[in-house]
């Protein structure tokens, strides 16, 4: 496993602690891991989920740093 694998289960799991009401999927949308095509304007997506398969690790970790305010 990657280090930057390791950082991004730790954020995740780091999160789901901190809300644990929050079910697993809702954690990686709030994180903004999965999303709509357009989170700004979900209407005029159509609720379609962007495919995020060609997000690199690197793009993931820094999506999630910058959700949760986290300065390097």
């Amino acid at each position: 496993m990657k280090d930057t694998h390791k950082e991004i289960i730790k954020l995740i799991s780091d999160y789901l602690e901190e809300y644990p009401e929050c079910r697993f999927t809702q954690a990686l949308y709030n994180l903004r891991i999965n999303g709509f095509y357009s989170v700004d304007n979900p209407e005029e997506s159509n609720f379609l989920f962007r495919d995020n398969y060609n997000d690199s690790d690197e793009d993931v970790l820094n999506k999630i740093k910058k959700e949760l305010d986290i300065k390097e």
